[in-house]
């Protein structure tokens, strides 16, 4: 017969789930975000926002707008970082919205509840299914910009930095409030009708589309509230020659003022979800 060493600590009768636990909620991670993600393939208009819709706007434009917005960009160049924002936008906010507001509707939140997993577990899953699509859309993105489209991505060290901080603050900032958004919304549908018209809204009034200098002034100062016109400029800062910084509304690229930003809005929707999540019944 073997036998089982327990730490003298433990009291007679109890497993050391401390040594477990780590593995589990591991596991647990790992498998909803395998799962995420293998529903996101399986549902074509998931699929299509994500991935495909941003690559075939920067395809488009680059076919459509074949000229300079400025001395050295062309409309392409300046395309590559918006979509690279605008796929974080949808995957991160969008589309996870979305499938909180679904999980939520059809139980799945309930289930969850009740397995023998940290709750932390769910969000962190979010989280990696998150940073997986936002890295395969970047990736394919810049392959298809630079290999297919001769656009210049950046070269010094600084704007590749740059740019991953870009992306860690947006994919962050985006996920906090997909996941609030998901648990407010009662169904998947209301979800899709609250968020689907925000994010197109968001794309032409934050410079996603048109440069805001092609805005009207009153306009940009109103949505400049939000996140997403300033991460979308610390993009445009990392893939594009300094002199374009000319172009933006100060006429400078504004790099603390915009960091400071999207850290608030980050941090808000941090303390949303959380006080949401609390306050949410549905999976007690």
């Amino acid at each position: 017969m073997t036998t089982t060493a327990l730490d003298p600590a433990t009291p007679p009768g109890r497993r050391p789930r401390a040594a477990q636990r780590p593995s589990t909620a591991t596991a647990a991670v790992l498998s909803l975000t395998r799962v995420g993600l293998v529903a996101f393939v399986r549902e074509p208009i998931a699929f299509v926002f994500g991935v495909l819709y941003p690559l075939f706007m920067l395809l488009l434009f680059n076919a459509v707008f074949p000229g300079e917005i400025s001395p050295g960009v062309d409309f392409g160049d300046y395309m590559l970082p918006a979509m690279i924002s605008t796929g974080i936008l949808m995957s991160g906010m969008q589309v996870l919205a979305i499938t909180v507001a679904a999980e939520r509707e059809s139980g799945e939140l309930k289930r969850l509840s009740v397995l023998p997993v940290p709750s932390w577990a769910y969000v962190a899953g979010k989280c990696l299914y998150s940073i997986v699509l936002t890295v395969v859309n970047t990736v394919v993105l810049i392959l298809v910009g630079s290999l297919a489209l001769g656009i210049s991505l950046p070269r010094s060290p600084g704007s590749w930095a740059l740019m991953a901080l870009a992306l860690v603050l947006t994919v962050a900032t985006c996920t906090a409030w997909g996941l609030a958004i998901g648990r407010l919304c009662p169904s998947s549908r209301a979800a899709s009708g609250i968020v689907t018209p925000m994010v197109i809204i968001l794309q032409f009034v934050s410079g996603l589309v048109l440069p805001l200098s092609q805005l009207p002034g009153w306009m940009v100062d109103i949505f400049s509230v939000l996140p997403v016109r300033w991460a979308a400029q610390l993009m445009r800062q990392a893939f594009l020659p300094a002199d374009f910084a000319t172009m933006e509304p100060a006429g400078t690229w504004e790099t603390g003022k915009a960091l400071i930003v999207v850290t608030a809005w980050l941090i808000g929707g941090v303390v949303a979800a959380m006080v949401i999540a609390r306050r949410d019944t549905v999976d007690r």
